[in-house]
């Protein structure tokens, strides 16, 4: 009886394996969004693409294929370059306007817009027309390039350290433009004049 006993008491059954808590936990981290640590990362954006950190909260991005993924980026390539023309021309228009005739000489950017002849409107129109009509077609070494190299800085190849500036000074470009935009309509005056105004006594 002993021995009976002693055998069952001796028995060791078979461990089950639980998982770790750990790597539960890096799973779910990986699927979480580098942009916004608490929001699922966009099944669609895998990192490929240069700065690619998934921010896409609005979805875009569900439901497209690769190709317009890639249209996605050249369509903000391209608007972050305009609007880091446009926050150029904002400060320089405040500049250089106390120095210009009129209807050139308003300060104020927007009511600058407003002062241009219709004629300068339909330059700005045609020009802008000509430049997407010659490079819609343009087979770029990446989603961006439109041959546009004038000091020759990628003739040896598209630096990743400069696609990756210009993406970012583009990002930073876009939200200081409607920066600028809501500072001036709220303070009615241009961006330099209103932003040192703090150093006024």
């Amino acid at each position: 009886m002993m021995n009976i006993l002693t055998s069952a008491l001796a028995f060791n059954a078979p461990m089950v394996a639980r998982p770790s808590r750990t790597n539960a936990v890096r799973m779910s981290d990986s699927d979480l969004s580098a942009a916004i640590p608490f929001v699922k990362k966009p099944r669609n954006l895998n990192g490929e693409l240069l700065l690619d950190i998934g921010f896409d909260p609005l979805g875009f991005t569900n439901g497209v294929d690769a190709d317009q993924i890639l249209f996605f980026r050249e369509a903000e390539i391209k608007h972050g370059r305009v609007c880091m023309l446009a926050v150029t021309g904002f400060i320089g228009q405040e500049v250089i306007a106390p120095y210009q005739q009129a209807p050139f000489n308003e300060i104020n950017p927007i009511n600058a817009f407003a002062a241009v002849p219709f004629l300068g409107i339909v330059q700005i129109v045609v020009l802008a027309g000509a430049i997407e009509l010659a490079t819609r077609n343009y087979a770029g070494r990446i989603p961006g390039d439109i041959g546009f190299d004038p000091l020759g800085l990628s003739k040896n190849g598209i630096k990743e350290d400069f696609a990756i500036a210009e993406i970012k000074h583009g990002r930073l470009a876009m939200i200081a433009f409607l920066a600028f935009q809501v500072q001036i309509n709220l303070s009615g005056q241009a961006v330099l004049a209103h932003t040192f105004d703090i150093f006024s006594p």
